[in-house]
């Protein structure tokens, strides 16, 4: 793939998660393709990524993830990214709804001609717990 190809690429998920749409996300992916995050661990395939996807648009409607200038090395894709959503729906355990949630995180994606091969997603998992109310915390 060319640089050209990746940037397309990414363009085109940039787009699938500003339309907000499980499908759209999960088409960015190969078949066999993996998914990996804090919050699930790694899946496999279509249908359980498109259910990563799923779980998370329920939860913020009104999702935004956006990223900066990618770093490209071959095939593989790095990438800062920023989430932001308001809680309308359950989020691993008792929350909030109507919080604002936002957090940062850092992503790898493999990539290849048929989309997205491998991705991989790092973030404070604990800390967007507890922003949401999913999880408490006793202050010192």
């Amino acid at each position: 793939m060319t640089r050209a190809d990746i940037d397309l690429l990414l363009a085109r998920h940039q787009e699938a998660f500003a339309s907000r749409s499980a499908a759209a996300l999960t088409a960015g992916h190969t078949g066999g393709g993996t998914f990996y995050s804090p919050a699930v661990g790694t899946v496999t395939g279509h249908e359980e990524i498109r259910k990563v996807y799923d779980y998370w648009l329920r939860a913020f409607p009104d999702m935004d993830f956006t990223w900066g200038a990618p770093i490209v090395e071959g095939q593989r894709v790095a990438l800062f990214w920023h989430f932001g959503g308001t809680i309308a729906d359950q989020f691993f355990g008792d929350v909030r709804p109507g919080t604002r949630v936002l957090f940062d995180g850092a992503a790898e994606y493999l990539v290849s001609p048929e989309g997205i091969v491998s991705a991989r997603h790092l973030f404070d998992f604990t800390g967007a717990l507890v922003a949401a109310g999913a999880l408490k915390i006793k202050p010192v």
